[in-house]
């Protein structure tokens, strides 16, 4: 009788401690799923805070006049043809320095590149910076591939290459889009 107790008690502390585990295992996945949604919060939230900034920064005086100067003085003058901007910018900056065409497209160049790399690397989500720049991004691209291609002669492949792939993933996020 005491044996079969001994086992009872036994029996009865084991089915109590593996509900007891299985408990604090529920719990701690539950605390887990919290903390993973909290991380989920936090990181949606620095996303769209470095977002905002690029918001500012693009809607600032100082880029809407350099894209102003671009979209509609400089590149007219170029008959809106990427080869003949490419020649335009080469002879502006290289031959007979013009720091006007010059600060315009290095500050453009540089705001594209950096959201470009910003993306690439995730900290900003595609479809936010598609919905704000695609048809900025697009424009810029194909108007400065020319000139893009002809300094990666010169300077090596990597020469804005987180512009080309978001140029590129934006037309295929496009395409996908329309068919």
């Amino acid at each position: 009788m005491v044996a079969a107790t001994g086992v009872l008690v036994a029996a009865v502390y084991y089915v109590y401690n593996m509900k007891a585990t299985r408990k604090t295992q529920e719990l701690a996945l539950k605390s887990q799923e919290l903390m993973l949604k909290s991380q989920d919060q936090t990181l949606q939230t620095r996303q769209a805070q470095l977002f905002m900034q690029l918001f500012d920064r693009w809607s600032g005086t100082e880029l809407a006049t350099q894209y102003g100067k671009a979209c509609y003085e400089i590149y007219p003058k170029c008959n809106n043809n990427p080869e003949e901007f490419n020649k335009f910018f080469y002879h502006s900056v290289n031959e007979q320095f013009n720091p006007e065409v010059f600060v315009t497209f290095h500050q453009l160049t540089l705001f594209f590149e950096g959201v470009a790399v910003l993306v690439h690397k995730g900290l900003v989500d595609i479809d936010l910076a598609e919905r704000l720049f695609y048809d900025r991004v697009i424009w810029f691209w194909e108007m400065m591939k020319p000139r893009v291609l002809s300094v990666r002669k010169s300077f090596g492949p990597n020469h804005l290459e987180d512009l080309e792939w978001l140029y590129k993933e934006m037309v295929q996020r496009r395409v996908k889009a329309a068919n």
